[in-house]
């Protein structure tokens, strides 16, 4: 317990009463979500205030927990929580910033196949260093530009090599584990306020049966991907070998294992899984009455919102029809998950 006379650094005479103030002042009534995140997360910076302070111990405890969830369960996390500001952003979350923390994972861990890759949650410094270097090769590149005109907010700032690693410690690792998740990585690229995100986000044990089946779905189709591109993987090693009779064997195998048993219950799975979104979709809508957005020092009520999970999961089963489905003509698209050159 602090001595009553260091209190806050200062000393007071034994016999001094404390004079009583009021609670703290929500200065940033009247503003919009934006304004108003923007608002608090000045003040910390300017007060010396860092992320986790503002965060009490079961909402650090939780937020330590999602933190250990992968890189993309963190990204429905952080969507869910402000689908309202940064829903327009999530394709660019998905189809870049998610897709370079892979990347930048897998090449440290030095595999070249998706399909033998098991998502991580979070990078130490150097590998988050990399991220932000290629983040910033990329919107500067022909394509990239497209997107950093369309998304502004997702391009991170041109800095050295020293600023942003004092960023990174100061800044963008909110919990002080000397590493950097996706979510940490999420909240300091749009600027969005931890302590607002906890509050938003209500840890229920109540089941979403809908969601939970959509999601064991989709598991299912990732499952049978690795083991169509194990399958694929082994024959084309084979069949690089020369024209023996196992290569030649090789070939004609990976040329009808776009219609073998393992594509047709690829396909299968897809289909189920794509039902099953579409079944949470239509249920598990936001129900705004009952759902009271979180602001500073407010509770959230109700269900937390799963927007940004929905979407996700649309998404996901969107990019494999591009790669895994049937075309019009019957025919199943190439697959381009390959190796990464």
């Amino acid at each position: 317990m602090i001595p009553r006379k260091q209190i806050l650094g200062k000393e007071i005479s034994a016999g001094k009463k404390l004079r009583k103030t009021g609670g703290p002042k929500r200065h940033h009534r009247g503003l919009s979500d934006n304004a108003a995140q923007q608002f608090v997360l000045d003040q910390q910076q300017k007060n010396g205030v860092s992320f986790t302070e503002g965060l009490d111990a079961k909402s650090l405890e939780y937020f330590n927990e999602v933190c250990t969830r992968t890189f993309a369960e963190q990204a429905q996390f952080f969507l869910n929580a402000f689908w309202v500001e940064f829903g327009s952003q999530a394709e660019i979350i998905y189809r870049v910033h998610w897709d370079v923390f892979k990347k930048v994972e897998m090449d440290n861990q030095g595999i070249q196949y998706l399909h033998l890759y098991e998502e991580g949650y979070d990078l130490d410094f150097d590998m988050g260093l990399v991220v932000f270097e290629k983040l910033v090769k990329y919107f500067n590149s022909s394509e990239g530009k497209v997107d950093a005109e369309e998304y502004p907010d997702a391009v991170p700032d041109m800095q050295t090599s020293i600023k942003r690693k004092k960023e990174l410690r100061s800044k963008v690792d909110v919990n002080f584990d000397g590493r950097v998740g996706f979510l940490e990585y999420l909240l300091y690229q749009f600027k969005a306020s931890p302590k607002l995100l906890m509050q938003r986000s209500v840890r229920t044990t109540e089941s979403n049966p809908e969601l939970d089946a959509a999601r064991a779905a989709l598991a299912d189709v990732n499952k049978k991907i690795k083991a169509y591109e194990a399958e694929k993987l082994r024959l084309e090693k084979i069949a690089a070998k020369g024209k023996g009779v196992k290569a030649l064997g090789a070939k004609n195998m990976l040329a009808q294992l776009a219609s073998s048993p393992l594509m047709e219950n690829l396909r299968a799975a897809l289909i189920t899984a794509e039902a099953k979104v579409r079944i949470v979709a239509k249920r598990t809508k936001t129900k705004l009455k009952n759902y009271k957005a979180g602001e500073e020092g407010e509770e959230v009520q109700g269900q937390p919102r799963t927007d940004g999970t929905i979407w996700w999961m649309k998404r996901e089963i969107e990019e494999k029809k591009r790669l895994y489905g049937q075309t019009r003509s019957g025919k199943v698209r190439k697959s381009v998950m390959k190796g990464r050159k």
